[in-house]
């Protein structure tokens, strides 16, 4: 077992700051935490177990998105609605229509979010010692990490493996 890889710590985050370096040798497994601190150590012998398990949270939600949207032109419509139509007069009727139209900026945004994002097939890795349980994760399409994976179940470390895109890129 050899491979060197990027991996996320603890939860898979878009854009985060807790990108790590994750390495296998022969002995042991390796990441350093995003902090700076030393390099967390992982016996192979200390290893009990290796699960793969798929995470689809980050996949792209339509419906949700198609939600959003809906109540996002609701919300905008309401605000100009409001405004155009000579409502706004007084100080609290000014900030009711401010309230809307940041409950709808923000509601355009979560549209963006939903709508915009590619279905990224995720890779938990649960690597569980005695201690506890370390928790690695990539995508599907990082060829490096797919390698790191491979080398896992290729390993003497017992492996359970719950994802069935990770089984057919190993196959």
């Amino acid at each position: 077992m050899d491979f060197t890889t990027e991996a996320h710590l603890d939860e898979y985050v878009i854009d985060s700051d807790r990108t790590v370096s994750f390495s296998g040798s022969d002995g042991e497994l390796t990441y350093t935490r995003p902090s700076g601190g030393p390099p967390v150590s992982i016996p192979v012998d200390d290893a009990t177990g290796v699960a793969f398990e798929r995470n689809r949270s980050l996949h792209r939600h339509t419906f949700l998105g198609l939600c959003f949207l809906v109540l996002s032109l609701v919300l905008t419509a309401g605000a100009i609605a409001l405004v155009s139509l000579g409502g706004v007069t007084s100080r609290v009727e000014i900030a009711f229509a401010a309230f809307l139209s940041l409950f709808a900026i923000g509601g355009w945004n979560a549209t963006y979010d939903f709508l915009s994002h590619t279905d990224r097939d995720v890779i938990d890795v649960y690597i569980t010692t005695e201690g506890g349980t370390h928790v690695l994760c990539g995508e599907a399409g990082d060829n490096e990490f797919v390698g790191a994976c491979e080398a896992l179940v290729d390993s003497d470390i017992p492996t359970t493996n719950r994802n069935p895109t990770l089984e057919a890129e190993l196959e």
